[in-house]
């Protein structure tokens, strides 16, 4: 099953870089939406300052073929 948006944008909190930050600064405010394509997201961040992050966060979840659905159960 596939992760979505706002899962991957979880596991992205430890990184080092533009998306990490993003990551940590969105999940801080507590309102992101749990599930949603494209269009509920835009929405949510499009009268943000973090919208140039978003766009970048987004493509990178969208360029991976599965997020989440090589994980191991361990």
């Amino acid at each position: 099953m596939r992760q979505s948006f706002a899962q991957w944008l979880g596991d992205q909190t430890g990184r080092d870089d533009e998306i990490g930050e993003f990551a940590r600064r969105t999940l801080e405010q507590g309102d992101l939406p749990e599930h949603g394509n494209k269009a509920i997201f835009d929405g949510f961040f499009e009268t943000t300052r973090n919208q140039p992050a978003y766009e970048r966060a987004w493509a990178e979840f969208e360029a991976i073929p599965n997020p989440g659905g090589a994980r191991s159960e361990s």
